[in-house]
């Protein structure tokens, strides 16, 4: 019953700070709408950027430790195969590739394919567009 209680409490009091602590609709436009323009003009997000960078420099070296720690002072030589982590290892490694994958995604979204420019003017009507791979 106590611990009901404590929940109970703790929800309320961050049920009541978080409207306290929220931006007004017109701070809450101009934002949305500076991230909206940021996305057209193909920024890179930064957030994106360190994210993806610090799994991938962590996980390769979670990964390389797991895979060269054989817990007797020297490198793994042939035939020591069981005496590393390999559970761990491979975590380290997803999680490296899972941070590559959010670096390449945030690149490609920094230039974004334009569409088709179409144009009308009298007696014409011209569709360009840019094709890349």
């Amino acid at each position: 019953m106590k611990l009901l209680r404590t929940v109970t409490i703790w929800m309320l009091i961050a049920g009541l700070a978080t409207p306290a602590a929220a931006d007004t609709l017109r701070e809450s436009i101009a934002k949305a709408a500076k991230e909206e323009a940021r996305a057209q003009s193909g920024e890179r997000s930064k957030a994106l950027t360190w994210a993806g960078a610090s799994m991938f420099v962590g996980g390769m070296a979670v990964g390389l430790y797991a895979f060269l720690n054989n817990k007797n002072g020297e490198f793994p030589e042939f035939g020591e195969a069981e005496a590393t982590n390999k559970p761990l290892g491979t975590a380290g490694l997803v999680t490296a590739f899972a941070g590559g994958t959010l670096l390449f995604l945030n690149s490609r979204r920094a230039s974004p394919s334009k569409g088709p420019n179409v144009t009308v003017g009298p007696e014409r009507l011209s569709v360009t567009t840019k094709l890349t791979w």
